[in-house]
Parts: structure tokens; C-alpha cells; sequence
């Protein structure tokens, strides 16, 4: 059953994407917190946690 492990990989790298994405805001707001940042910051750790989820999915199934 290799599609739950692919579809696993490319949800964390997209997560890690938008972890760079709120990476440069940070760098360019000059380390303030903005609300574009919480929302990519978010949006990452959806995006990361249902990688790793399909990932225990697929482990334990």
C-alpha cells in the first residue's frame, strides 16, 4: 500500500513550505508577530500534522 506514504511525504513538505513561507514574513516584519504569520505558522502544522497522521495511519493499519 505504497498511496498512504506518498500522499504522507507531499503534506509534510508542503507543510515545511509554508513553515519557510512564515519564515521570510518573520525575517521581513523584523521579528514581529503578524497575522500573516499565524496563518502560514497554521497552516503549516495542518499541513504537518496530517502528513504524520497518514503516516501512523498506514503504520497501524
Amino acid at each position: 500500500m505504497q498511496g498512504p506514504s506518498s500522499i504522507g511525504i507531499v503534506f509534510v513538505a508542503i507543510g515545511v513550505i509554508f513553515i519557510g513561507i512564515a519564515l521570510r514574513d518573520y525575517l521581513n516584519a523584523e521579528g514581529k508577530m503578524t497575522i500573516a504569520r499565524k496563518i502560514w505558522l497554521r497552516i503549516a502544522f495542518i499541513f504537518a500534522g496530517v502528513g504524520i497522521g497518514l503516516f501512523f495511519m498506514q503504520i497501524f493499519l
